[in-house]
This record gives C-alpha cells, sequence and structure tokens, in this order.
C-alpha cells in the first residue's frame, strides 16, 4: 500500500521519507531525467542547501515558477519575489548525461512547474522539484 500524506487538503503520495522526518510529496517526472536533458528541459530537483527563503513556504504542487540564470546559478522566483538558487551547476553545463550521453544544456531561462514538496515534520515546505519548459 502507498503511503500518503494530506497538504493543504489534498492526499498526496509520499514518495520518500527522509532521516529527518522530512516527506517528500506529490508525483515523478513523467519522463526519466536523461529524456528531459535531451529535450533542453532539465528536472529540477530542488534549491542549493542554505539558499532558500522562507517564501519556500508558499510553493505549492503546481505552481509555476521563473527561472533565471545569474553568473554561475540559476536563481528561482515565485510571485512574492526570490524563492532560493537551484542545484544546477556550471560545471554540469554541456556534460554528457551518465545514462543517455546527451549533453545537458541549462536555460537561460525557463519556467519550473512544482510536481514535489518536501514537507517538514511541522508541515511546512521546506523544498521542491519539479520539470522545466522553456520560457
Amino acid at each position: 500500500m502507498t503511503k500518503t500524506l494530506v497538504f493543504d487538503g489534498v492526499v498526496y503520495p509520499v514518495i520518500s521519507t527522509r532521516n529527518n522526518g522530512d516527506h517528500l510529496i506529490g508525483y515523478p517526472n513523467t519522463e526519466p531525467a536523461e529524456f528531459l536533458y535531451a529535450k533542453h528541459t532539465p528536472p529540477v530537483h530542488g534549491l542549493a542547501k542554505g539558499s532558500g527563503n522562507p517564501l519556500v513556504a508558499d510553493v505549492r504542487i503546481g505552481d509555476r515558477l521563473a527561472i533565471h540564470r545569474h553568473g554561475d546559478h540559476w536563481l528561482v522566483s515565485g510571485p512574492s519575489g526570490p524563492l532560493g538558487r537551484l542545484r544546477w551547476s556550471v560545471a554540469d553545463q554541456g556534460r554528457r548525461h551518465a545514462v543517455s550521453g546527451e549533453v545537458i544544456h541549462f536555460p537561460d531561462t525557463a519556467t519550473l512547474e512544482v510536481k514535489r514538496l518536501v514537507i517538514n515534520p511541522s508541515g511546512q515546505v521546506v523544498d521542491f522539484a519539479g520539470m522545466t519548459s522553456q520560457a
């Protein structure tokens, strides 16, 4: 039986539970990461450690967030302002994907559709993940 968690009145599948008690909830990408890289729509696996803004707590599954490259980093923003820096690394730009051999390309601008949330034991959103599309 699949474990579920009620968040904001909606029942979501729990994808995993971390050692600290955080739950990853939501939906997996509809395509494997290597296919998303091949389409130049790389997946987002969350924010870089320590870069999150308290506004992250307001992010919900289905939100569409703006991604913009700023120097060697990619920043994500919502309607209320900046949320943090993505885990994408400039060192990975142009590298070949380990499974598919596709060249990884992170766009300068994109839109992130949030598919998964990390919920802490207090019930607050502390991170998010999802799929990108060209802006």
